[in-house]
């Protein structure tokens, strides 16, 4: 009986990941070579794009190898920028660091193989906290400075 028993709750546990990770997408943050894993009607509000602003320049000028811009589309309305990802050498974000000032490039989530990548999101939701959009970004900011939500790319 304790078989059985053990049987069918390592079968349900198996199951039940493996519906969840149906409803997971990565999405590529290239040229950054990571990738997001985002639940997928939250991704489907995403876009990505590279920045070609005077701060994307200074950006460069300080030693970021590459750097992208996620947007999220609301159910209605105009696309905003939802946070920044930046990829550094190591000794360029080092370099960078003052503690007499918030970061210029986000904070560190993942420092491998020599380089930082840093993610530099939003303080506040622009969305009614209880609209779909708003519980969207809360989700989206719950994860994205946590190492666990980004993979390398092949």
């Amino acid at each position: 009986m304790k078989k059985l028993l053990l049987a069918l709750i390592a079968s349900s546990l198996v199951l039940t990941g493996c519906s969840n990770s149906s409803h997971i997408l990565n999405l590529s943050l290239s040229p950054i070579p990571y990738s997001m894993n985002l639940d997928k009607s939250i991704a489907s509000h995403l876009s990505v794009a590279v920045p070609t602003n005077d701060f994307a320049l200074s950006a460069k000028k300080d030693g970021a190898i590459s750097q992208v811009l996620l947007y999220y589309k609301p159910d209605k309305g105009d696309k905003v920028i939802f946070m920044a990802a930046y990829l550094f050498p190591q000794k360029s974000f080092d370099k960078l660091k003052n503690p007499n000032q918030p970061p210029s490039y986000g904070q560190e989530v993942i420092r491998r193989n020599g380089e930082v990548l840093s993610i530099a999101g939003p303080s506040d939701s622009i969305f009614d906290p209880n609209s779909t959009d708003g519980k969207n970004i809360t989700a989206l900011y719950d994860t994205i400075y946590k190492a666990s939500t980004y993979s390398p790319a092949p």
